[in-house]
């Protein structure tokens, strides 16, 4: 695909994410702007994974939200949960994802913790 075809193809990516959460894909559009080839790949991207039949898209949205919450990127999140409000997700679902994501979450501190941990049961020397 040439250039400019990258170019138009990536517009029409973003009007897309534009329609599906109502906010402006900034993130995508300023690295589209800085090189157009590397945000039109990130959307291609996107598009395959999202294309893929083993986990239903229901699923893959919902783990979109729960991972980019346990990462802490606000504006990922925030678009993953308004993609999914717009696209008939209940609350409790959109919770509950994020939910999910705190807990995977402070299972990861505690077992980054474990060496520390386990010196506290060894015995102080005398």
């Amino acid at each position: 695909m040439t250039g400019h075809s990258r170019e138009i193809g990536l517009e029409k990516i973003l009007e897309a994410m534009r329609q599906e959460t109502g906010l402006e894909p900034t993130t995508l559009q300023v690295l589209g702007e800085v090189m157009p080839a590397a945000a039109f790949e990130q959307a291609e991207n996107k598009k395959f994974v999202f294309s893929l039949k083993a986990i239903p898209p229901k699923y893959k949205m919902l783990i979109s939200i729960a991972v980019s919450a346990a990462l802490g990127s606000e504006r990922c999140t925030e678009n993953y949960i308004l993609a999914a409000k717009n696209n008939g997700f209940s609350k409790k679902e959109i919770i509950e994802a994020i939910l999910l994501a705190r807990f995977v979450k402070a299972t990861t501190v505690i077992g980054t913790s474990l060496p520390g941990l386990r010196g506290l049961l060894k015995e102080e020397p005398k």
